[in-house]
């Protein structure tokens, strides 16, 4: 029995159309998993990114604060004009509340002891004698031997 040519060719086209769909469908689902990993990947070290800006900023803030507080100690400032330099420096740094935030306190710290304070002295400051009865004293201490 002979077949039309038609005939054959319809086949042959219909089988090479089945496998190349097939294989275009295998290169698509691998393009696909490609694309997927690759976004993930993005976004993974994106998240990194933004987690170490954040680190960045609060190291630039507790460096801030600390140099701030060399300043109250060595150009002996008044409360007012220390705490008005730390409201300063907190806003700039996108802090709303720095009388609540622990890391503010760690850093007066640290600025005490590079300004040579004593430990015993430290609450001979009017600000830091007012701090010496609160809560967050503790974490001035913290920062202060921190440093050494």
């Amino acid at each position: 029995m002979r077949f039309p040519l038609f005939t054959i060719m319809l086949v042959v086209f219909a089988s090479i159309s089945l496998l190349t769909s097939c294989s275009v469908s295998y290169s698509l689902g691998k393009s696909s998993d490609s694309i997927s990993a690759s976004l993930d990947s993005i976004s993974t070290s994106s998240g990194n990114g933004d987690e170490t800006a954040a680190d960045v900023a609060a190291n630039r803030y507790f460096e801030d604060v600390a140099v701030a507080t060399e300043r109250f100690v060595s150009k002996r400032e008044n409360s007012r004009q220390f705490q008005q330099a730390i409201s300063d420096i907190a806003r700039n740094h996108g802090i709303v509340d720095w009388e609540r935030e622990g890391s503010t306190y760690v850093a007066m710290g640290k600025g005490l002891r590079r300004a040579g304070v004593g430990e015993q002295m430290i609450s001979a400051f009017p600000y830091f004698r007012i701090v010496a009865n609160g809560t967050f004293y503790s974490l001035v201490l913290a920062g202060y031997h921190q440093s050494s």
